[in-house]
């Protein structure tokens, strides 16, 4: 096993339960993706990792939020 395998599995144990299927969905896109990560998807990560915000947006507050209707997100 790699430096880097071991560093993930180690990361792994560490998680509690609750984000463990977050991990492993995670996990689950980076295999199945045929292209590398590119410098905007590192930093929207990064951004995700250091907001600490406990705030969430429901879909539907966001959507009227934003103005949008359900029968246009099935327009497109």
């Amino acid at each position: 096993m790699s430096g880097m395998q071991a560093a993930a599995v180690r990361y792994i144990n560490l998680l509690p339960e609750s984000k463990l299927s977050s991990a492993v969905d995670y996990l689950r896109y980076l295999c199945e993706q045929d292209y590398p990560l590119d410098d905007f998807d590192r930093e929207l990560s990064n951004r995700a990792d250091m907001d600490t915000s406990t705030e969430t947006v429901t879909f539907d507050a966001l959507m009227q939020d934003l103005g949008i209707e359900y029968a246009e997100l099935q327009e497109n």
